[in-house]
């Protein structure tokens, strides 16, 4: 049996096209707004009543200055910073015999990084000879409190940050979470 392919279009919409409905509703909107124009949004103009326009009041217009307080009002709520608290980088100061620059260097810190503490010297000393092979400045410093005696590992000192990042990089890789202490220099 064969069967018949049929039109599946319904017959009731295929008699306007989609473009003709789009034409009509621009058609229909722009005469719309041609109305509210002609007669203004707010009923300015005739109303649909076709009554007489209200006469316009005569606006009363204040021409004052405008103020602006916001200006007052800083000056008053104005608070003085003081300066950081910075350590100022070094300066070359013109040595006049010599004519080079000398320079003037600020009290520095050095960084002193601590690898671990122990309750043994003996484990103190273990490290201190492995990091001594890893080429870095090793030193063990005991201190003393109320739980007892404590042996610090301690590496450097460094003057600067980048070398300080180096060994800390080397202390990383032999599993060692070092403390970062700063102390004045010597």
């Amino acid at each position: 049996m064969s069967r018949r392919k049929t039109n599946r279009r319904s017959k009731s919409s295929a008699g306007k096209p989609a473009w003709g409905w789009f034409f009509l509703g621009n058609i229909v909107g722009g005469f719309a707004v041609f109305l509210l124009l002609q007669y203004g949004i707010a009923g300015e103009g005739k109303g649909a009543s076709g009554g007489k326009p209200q006469a316009a009041k005569p606006r009363v217009e204040e021409r004052t200055q405008p103020r602006f307080d916001f200006y007052t009002m800083l000056k008053e709520n104005e608070v003085s910073v003081p300066p950081p608290k910075v350590a100022e980088p070094a300066r070359r100061q013109q040595d006049s015999n010599t004519g080079q620059g000398a320079v003037s260097e600020p009290p520095q810190q050095v960084y002193i990084l601590q690898a671990a503490s122990f309750r043994e010297a003996a484990e103190a000393e273990r490290l201190r000879v492995q990091l001594t092979l890893a080429n870095l400045d090793v030193k063990v410093e005991s201190a003393s409190d109320s739980r007892g005696t404590w042996h610090r590992v301690l590496v450097g000192p460094f003057d600067n940050r980048s070398r300080m990042a180096k060994a800390r990089q080397v202390l990383a890789e032999h599993r060692l979470m070092p403390l970062v202490l700063k102390r004045p220099a010597n």
